[in-house]
């Protein structure tokens, strides 16, 4: 959040906004209470009526701030108006009330919003638009690919519905930059680094050639992670503008990719991702169909730094939805089907303990965990099924 007042100037008006830099009450601060040394976490606050949940984001460091991103979940009409279905919200660290006016101005352009990354001072949502709306064909009624011959290809007829990333600076309001990429079919997962970089998993599109006859190529969906990055793919050339995305002052980086595979350096339908600032900036992603997470190197094609499955917790992941990191070297997992958020060491992929060992204010258990935001000492459970955002605390 953006420091309109000094800290030493302006106490009170800082106690007013528990979310903007205000000293936090330690556990052991509060009189004739027993205080465990066991390090484990802490359930301090459970926020209701978070209906549509859908990621959490706690930016890191000095003056951290807390993104909330909401959707509705409700189907979309591919002939129908493209209306928005979610948004993303400020809110202090300690109230599940969101902030607004002067200090964050709602985001505009957003349809489908799934996930939500920041560096630099810049937020970064990933819109995942509807591909359905996107290749509407008003003619034939259908947005399934056109099996006449006399009728070539299923085209994008509607970029304004199609996935896109948007950035926005931390105060919300208006886009800065926006783009999308047409090989990608469907996407999951956006983290942003220090690097300029923006990663991207999901679902793409590639055209295999037959080694027989070359002239033959065929349309595949394969797993990838993509980075882009900021400007022309070639600066100062003719069309210099990357031809897979329209509109857009970014490219693809082709440099680098995570491909898809079963190994310890490739994925298998990633989710969530995130980018460290920790160590050598490794590339955390939730490989969820390999019931895994890994952290990748940002930096090298395809090398792998770390993973772990969840078999040292007694029982495998199942469905891992989502991955964050904090400062002091540790990765949080989402592990959605086994209804847990679990902390490991990033060094070597060590389990260190589980996050939600306590029920929420309302004696219940995650019922359907979809995210996960923290720093060295909070975390932020996203429960979609129940509507609900958990604050932890870990003891000291």
């Amino acid at each position: 959040m953006r420091r309109l007042l000094s800290l030493l100037a302006l106490p009170l008006a800082l106690a007013a906004l528990p979310g903007c830099g205000a000293k936090y009450e330690l556990p052991t601060e509060r009189p004739r209470t027993i205080v465990p040394s066991d390090k484990s976490y802490q359930m301090i606050a459970t926020w209701t009526g978070m209906t549509g949940i859908q990621d959490v984001l706690l930016t890191q460091g000095s003056g951290t701030q807390l993104f909330l991103l909401f959707n509705d979940g409700t189907a979309i009409d591919p002939a129908g108006p493209i209306t928005p279905h979610g948004s993303v919200g400020l809110y202090p660290l300690s109230k599940p009330v969101p902030i607004v006016g002067d200090y964050f101005q709602p985001l505009t352009g957003l349809f489908n919003p799934i996930a939500v990354a920041s560096a630099q001072n810049k937020l970064f949502v990933l819109d995942a638009g509807d591909s359905c709306m996107a290749h509407w064909n008003d003619t034939l009624m259908t947005c399934r690919a056109n099996t006449d011959p006399a009728r070539k290809g299923n085209f994008i007829r509607n970029l304004a519905a199609y996935w896109r990333v948007r950035e926005y600076g931390l105060g919300g309001g208006d886009t800065v930059s926006t783009f999308t990429d047409t090989t990608f079919a469907a996407v999951a997962g956006v983290a942003a680094g220090d690097d300029g970089y923006v990663y991207v998993s999901g679902q793409a599109i590639v055209l295999d050639t037959l080694e027989t006859d070359q002239r033959i190529r065929t349309r595949r969906i394969i797993s990838r992670i993509y980075r882009y990055a900021r400007g022309p793919k070639y600066p100062g050339a003719p069309n210099a503008q990357d031809v897979n995305m329209p509109g857009a002052n970014w490219h693809r980086d082709t440099t680098w990719v995570i491909e898809d595979g079963s190994g310890n350096s490739t994925v298998f339908d990633p989710a969530g991702l995130h980018w460290s600032r920790w160590g050598s900036h490794p590339l955390f992603v939730a490989d969820r169909s390999n019931n895994k997470v890994k952290g990748l190197s940002s930096m090298v094609t395809n090398l792998g730094l770390v993973q772990t499955d969840g078999a040292s917790t007694g029982s495998n992941f199942v469905d891992p939805t989502d991955v964050t990191a904090d400062l002091a070297g540790f990765f949080y997992v989402v592990d959605r089907g086994n209804r847990r958020v679990l902390r490991f060491d990033a060094n070597s992929g060590e389990y260190i303990q589980r996050v939600d060992n306590e029920p929420n204010a309302q004696s219940e258990e995650l019922l359907d965990p979809v995210a996960v935001a923290v720093d060295d000492s909070l975390a932020y459970i996203a429960d979609r099924g129940r509507g609900k955002v958990i604050r932890f605390k870990r003891r000291p």
